[in-house]
């Protein structure tokens, strides 16, 4: 229920074009509050958590530890940073390129094996290519996804997490 109280609000932000902060209080009387800065960047806060979301050339940010794929096309990225009340986090990231989903996978595969990262899985599904890792200490990962775009490029996907 929480989760539709946040999308109502997150819906009700975008249609509204003014204030830098605004607070919804849901029918069970929890708030949530909203804060806009100037920098691309939309704050949802509740008891919950918080979530920040990025847009635009500072929502192209890569998280920790993973290189910024070389060539890469940022422009109108989106970046989603949670913290729930457990201390966890999560991050989306997502950015263009002209090569392959398979180069993709290759260079974000050497990347997680340099960084110490266990490769739990990795798959082909022809135009799309996914790789998921862990932390050696199983306390988070990641998972990698890219799908060409019919010759016009591959559109890649990057899902983190970590446990608080």
């Amino acid at each position: 229920m929480r989760t539709g109280y946040i999308a109502l609000a997150m819906l009700a932000l975008t249609a509204c074009g003014g204030s830098d902060e605004q607070v919804f209080t849901g029918p069970d009387g929890e708030e949530v509050r909203i804060e806009r800065g100037g920098d691309g960047t939309t704050t949802y806060s509740s008891t919950d958590g918080e979530a920040t979301i990025t847009t635009g050339e500072a929502g192209a940010a890569m998280p920790a530890g993973l290189p910024a794929y070389p060539g890469a096309e940022t422009a109108g990225g989106l970046n989603i940073n949670s913290t729930g009340r457990d201390g966890g986090s999560g991050q989306i990231s997502s950015f263009q390129t002209s090569d392959s989903p398979a180069d993709v996978i290759a260079f974000y595969r050497a990347a997680l094996e340099r960084g110490g990262y266990r490769i739990a899985a990795n798959m082909d599904f022809g135009e799309t290519h996914m790789i998921s890792a862990s932390r050696p200490d199983n306390s988070g990962g990641i998972q990698i996804t890219a799908t060409g775009a019919g010759g016009r490029g591959t559109t890649v996907s990057i899902i983190a997490g970590q446990e608080g």
